[in-house]
């Protein structure tokens, strides 16, 4: 019950953050594009805003902004993903696991107990007599039940290459960083590079290994040093 709640709560996190971070980034973008400052801190208000028991009470008939109707279906959609992902988990690491042998059978020694891989890639755990004590799960792997997660805390060092941008000038860049949440095929992550360091960013997952993102950050000459001075298209490898 512990780990569920555990999972249920990093996926809250993961997907508000996520989904937070894409809003700042894209609010960023518009700015750049408008050549106008690009102020966080009243993105940020009114987004917290919207979780007072006041706003969430007022009548549905009253002249509500656009914005704040889009971030409280923001937040009812994070909460229907973390349904839906807790069941399907939940059914992925209830399924038996298969072991690709093609075809053949093998039985290990487990101290006591034995681990027979039948030829359909079931596996169980066996007594001394052959009589079944279990079933191999995917939940009894720890790092297999780990890859199952649709979302929650992750640590995944990453190679970072792309383009940044900035008042000063626009440039290929490369660097690493980490990911840290996970939400479905999204990922928040943290990358430093040869131009900039990078504290908000969100990867979108295209293969087992790489990702597509944006980050925004600051970078080390002077006209870009604020938190939101740069920004870089990027391409993430885990390694």
């Amino acid at each position: 019950m512990n780990k569920d709640i555990l999972l249920i709560a990093g996926g809250l996190v993961a997907g508000l953050v996520i989904w937070l971070f894409k809003e700042l980034i894209s609010g960023q973008i518009k700015a750049t594009k408008a050549g106008e400052p690009f102020d966080a801190k009243k993105l940020v208000n009114g987004i917290t805003s919207v979780v007072r028991s006041d706003l969430w009470g007022k009548s549905i008939s009253q002249e509500l902004s656009i914005r704040t109707w889009l971030i409280r279906l923001a937040i009812v959609g994070v909460i229907l993903g973390l349904v839906y992902g807790y069941g399907f988990f939940k059914g992925q690491t209830g399924k038996p696991v298969h072991f690709d042998l093609r075809g053949k059978e093998a039985t290990i020694k487990l101290n006591e107990h034995y681990l027979k891989i039948e030829k359909d890639g079931t596996a169980k755990v066996l007594d001394a007599k052959g009589n079944v004590l279990k079933i191999i799960r995917a939940k009894d792997i720890p790092e297999l039940e780990k890859q199952l997660r649709p979302y929650g805390f992750i640590f995944e060092p990453v190679a970072v290459v792309g383009v940044g941008a900035s008042a000063v000038n626009t440039d290929f860049e490369a660097g690493a960083g980490f990911r840290y949440l996970k939400y479905f095929k999204w990922y928040a992550d943290i990358c430093a590079t040869n131009k900039g360091i990078y504290p908000i960013g969100v990867s979108y997952k295209i293969t087992d290994n790489s990702a597509v993102g944006v980050s925004i950050g600051t970078g080390y000459k002077l006209g870009e040093r604020g938190l939101f001075e740069r920004i870089i298209a990027k391409y993430t490898v885990k390694f």
